[in-house]
């Protein structure tokens, strides 16, 4: 028993023992080893340090340390590049504006855990930014402009876009923008455009990008094709479906009772499918679909037929033996807005049982004031009244000799058109000197189509050989089809573009012409007198009237009045010379008026003087 008693204290003893060494090497690892979680919660800073990425994370139970990996791409190679106890980490081993990708382990003694979502991050420094990357211009997929996109380069603060005909430039500065985006205006239909990015902050820009290419659509689209009616698929309605064409902003859907017949507009869709679902069970009807967009629209699609299997409706119905039932309400009333410079133009479908339609008309508003303004027997109206701009809204009912069905849903158009852009080659341009130290430059164009229909002024935008064009002027008469700008300095280049835009608010501007540029040749008037005077011994005294404006002088010197000329002092604030030291000889003196970007020519010459 004893000897059993003494077993059992040595065993408690020697429990206690590695309970002892158990704590003194890590706790209650030594007997339960379990490697941490994987860390979450991965932040890597973007652009918040100069010089230094820091990576944070949420701290995790059992860690005792910390791994962080690094990878030049986010499903790149990761190798690790640090460790630490803290849950945050300072890589100073980095290029700046140059962007790398972490992820992070958590360790103990029994093992780590497996790498930690990625995070991207890079240090701004103080150089300027990364080159943009994945340039792409839109090719025809808006009529109204060119659309250019890009990848956000690290430590960018704003990017400007810049733009040629030609893809080797030299490129212009279109504008700054702080996104990735920039939507081209002034791009003229046909024509195709190269753009080139820069990515700025305040230490500077980047160099180009690589270039690419887009252009707006100059005409309708082309025809839609692979028109397709439902057979009976769905039983209220016919669906129709068809291939898009580039450069559409909408479809008009069109409808007939035969393949041969007269069509009539259902509706307008700005997807590749349109539900009919004003139809009569069990008949057939045909479609076609034309594509259109701001410069017009394409021919009609070849033609489909569909029909709803069960239910639907047509409007209005027949009605047996004597009197015919009141036709139903006319459907898919649209109104033109803006899209004919003559007239509003108001149709609708057919209504079954109709012999007639009359048309009503209110100019204050969708819901009062209507009067009955006109009556036909077709589906479509054409209002020649209206003023320019003016809103008015219209209904429609369907008669027949039992009387007038249900008026339609209103809607809504106005009289309104388009401009055409100023006629680039025929904007003249004359620069004529009007100080010593400026000019005047006078633009002269002509006016553009329907200029007295839509009540036109001009404006003019200008630029210099840097910076985005800025508004300069509007003409205040429809007559005016001059400007001229004036005291441009000596010595500097501009460029012009002109637009039409017209005093009534539902007229979109015209497109902006091409740039016209304008040089101002530096050229100051030169001293008109130059004389010269004998000084005591073997020197000369010139002397020269003042010029307006001039930062200085140049003054040169001949053998003869027709001689070559040298130049001998300069640049000279005063008026007056004095050419010391000469040898024996006859002298004529001549000389050049200086401003702030550069001299102009001779003056006149000096009369001689001999030194003996």
């Amino acid at each position: 028993m004893r000897a059993q008693m003494k077993n059992r204290r040595k065993q408690f003893v020697l429990l206690i023992g590695l309970l002892a060494v158990g704590w003194a090497l890590g706790g209650c690892e030594l007997f339960w080893l379990v490697v941490p979680n994987v860390p979450t919660g991965v932040d890597a800073s973007d652009g918040n340090y100069l010089d230094q990425i820091v990576v944070v994370w949420q701290s995790v139970a059992r860690a005792v340390r910390y791994e962080i990996w690094r990878a030049s791409s986010a499903d790149g190679s990761y190798v690790q590049v640090g460790e630490t106890t803290a849950a945050t980490y300072s890589d100073t081993e980095i290029t700046v504006n140059a962007t790398y990708w972490y992820k992070v382990k958590a360790c103990n003694r029994a093992g780590c855990s497996e790498l930690s979502d990625a995070d991207s991050g890079y240090a701004a420094g103080e150089g300027v930014a990364q080159v943009p990357t994945g340039v792409s211009a839109t090719d025809g997929a808006y009529t109204d402009r060119v659309r250019v996109t890009w990848n956000a380069s690290p430590g960018a603060a704003s990017y400007e876009v810049w733009r040629d005909v030609a893809q080797g430039g030299p490129y212009n500065l279109r504008g700054t923008v702080t996104g990735t985006l920039y939507d081209d205006m002034d791009a003229s239909p046909g024509v195709v455009y190269w753009y080139k990015i820069k990515a700025c902050n305040p230490s500077g820009c980047s160099a180009f990008s690589a270039a690419d290419s887009g252009f707006t659509f100059p005409s309708a689209p082309d025809p839609v094709t692979n028109v397709s009616a439902s057979d009976g698929t769905l039983n209220d309605r016919v669906r129709i479906t068809w291939t898009a064409s580039l450069g559409t902003a909408t479809y008009e859907v069109y409808r007939s009772d035969t393949e041969g017949g007269t069509y009539a507009l259902r509706g307008t869709a700005t997807g590749t499918t349109y539900d009919d679902t004003g139809v009569t069970v069990g008949t057939t009807y045909w479609y076609r679909v034309r594509a259109c967009n701001t410069a017009g629209c394409s021919a009609f699609s070849v033609p489909d037929s569909g029909f709803a299997s069960t239910g639907g409706g047509g409007g209005g119905g027949g009605g047996g033996g004597g009197m015919p039932a009141l036709p139903g309400q006319p459907q898919n009333l649209r109104a033109s807005d803006g899209t004919d410079k003559e007239k509003i133009v108001v149709t609708w479908s057919s209504v079954t049982g109709a012999a007639r339609y009359e048309v009503w008309r209110s100019n204050l508003g969708e819901d009062a004031g209507y009067t009955r303004y006109g009556e036909t027997t077709t589906t479509s109206f054409n209002d020649t009244a209206p003023t320019m701009c003016q809103v008015y809204w219209y209904r429609v009912r369907a008669g027949n000799a039992a009387g007038w069905g249900p008026d339609s849903v209103a809607d809504s158009g106005y009289r309104g058109g388009t401009l055409e852009q100023v006629n680039t080659s025929k904007i003249k341009v004359t620069v004529t000197p009007a100080t010593d130290t400026t000019a005047d430059v006078k633009l002269e164009w002509e006016a553009v189509k329907d200029a007295t229909l839509f009540d036109v002024r001009y404006e003019i935008w200008r630029r210099g050989t840097a910076g985005s064009a800025t508004l300069v002027y509007t003409t205040d008469a429809l007559v005016t089809l001059t400007w001229t700008d004036l005291g441009r300095p000596l010595g500097t280049t501009f460029y012009y573009k002109i637009r039409a835009v017209s005093t009534y608010n539902c007229i979109v501007a015209g497109p902006f012409s091409g740039e016209i540029q304008a040089t101002i040749a530096c050229n100051p008037k030169a001293p008109t007198t130059v004389t010269a005077a004998k000084q005591s011994g073997t020197s000369i005294k010139v002397d020269w009237s003042e010029v307006t404006s001039a930062t200085g002088y140049e003054v040169y010197r001949a053998t003869s009045a027709t001689g070559s000329y040298t130049k001998v002092a300069g640049p000279l604030v005063a008026l007056t010379y004095t050419n010391t030291d000469l040898p024996a000889g006859t002298y004529f003196y001549k000389v050049k008026t200086c401003v702030a970007c550069g001299c102009g020519g001779l003056s006149a010459a000096s009369n001689g003087v001999t030194v003996p």
